[in-house]
């Protein structure tokens, strides 16, 4: 599996690519369809892509990154707000020449690239967010509190295994499990804490590009509410429903998310 690390502002920052690998510090090869930068969800890392990043190879270039604290990228903490994980995605995107990407967010990835797309509105092709995407997050109060008992030894961690679709097999429970384990509960906390001080309200509307809102299958009605919430303060969004996936999309049905993927990049195709 094609890696390679790039320093962005001092962090030893790993970078999952598909296609020829190239120099230490070089951008990997991205004349493939359209580039596919891939953030992932609070407390995980890149790796959980790799499922998609394969999906969408053979047409277009997907990327994803390690956020700093997470996975194999550098520093114990999280970036601490939603800002500076933007400040982290352009500053990769900026090292490797990646211009007018496609961003696929999923929770707290999600959260990034709206607010990316608010900062820079023609930087970012089209959005795709999942997991939750919402303007802001309510009820992250518990998850804090627990984190901060978690970090400071007076509880244990636990693995969370809802939000998955009613017949997910073993193996996805698995996979989720082995990158869960591979990020710090401090970087964690820092991610919960970034994104409970997020609130995108009130500045939707600078966002230009298209956004496709995912909704699994078997996730509940409130998620479904969020994301049409979200959709109707956006100038041009649509929420689609992918069938046979909970909250999880991305290991869940990586093949069913690709062609999602495939079909708004291909719809928002633009010269180079």
């Amino acid at each position: 599996m094609p890696q390679k690390y790039l320093s962005v502002d001092g962090v030893a920052t790993l970078v999952h690519h598909r296609g020829p690998t190239t120099l230490p510090g070089h951008a990997p090869a991205t004349s493939q369809g359209e580039v596919v930068i891939c953030l992932h969800e609070a407390g995980d890392n890149a790796n959980s892509y790799s499922a998609l990043l394969d999906a969408l190879a053979p047409a277009h270039s997907p990327l994803a990154f390690d956020r700093a604290g997470h996975g194999r990228s550098g520093s114990l903490d999280s970036a601490g707000s939603v800002d500076a994980m933007v400040a982290q995605l352009r500053g990769l995107a900026s090292g490797f020449g990646l211009g007018r990407p496609v961003l696929v967010g999923e929770g707290l990835g999600a959260a990034v690239a709206l607010a990316a797309a608010i900062a820079a509105p023609d930087w970012p092709k089209a959005l795709i967010l999942l997991g939750g995407a919402a303007a802001h997050f309510d009820g992250l109060d518990a998850t804090v509190d627990e984190l901060r008992r978690i970090t400071s030894g007076k509880a244990r961690r636990a693995f969370d295994n809802t939000g998955y679709a009613p017949d997910t097999p073993r193996e996805v429970f698995q996979k989720a499990f082995a990158e869960w384990v591979r990020t710090d509960p401090r970087a964690t906390l820092g991610d919960r804490i970034a994104q409970q001080g997020w609130d995108g309200r009130g500045r939707l509307g600078a966002v230009t590009c298209p956004v496709t809102i995912v909704v699994g299958e078997h996730e509940d009605a409130a998620a479904r509410s969020t994301a049409e919430a979200l959709a109707a303060a956006l100038a041009q969004a649509k929420v689609v429903t992918l069938a046979g996936a909970g909250r999880h999309a991305v290991i869940e049905t990586p093949a069913a998310l690709a062609e999602i993927i495939d079909a708004v990049a291909t719809s928002t195709e633009v010269t180079r």
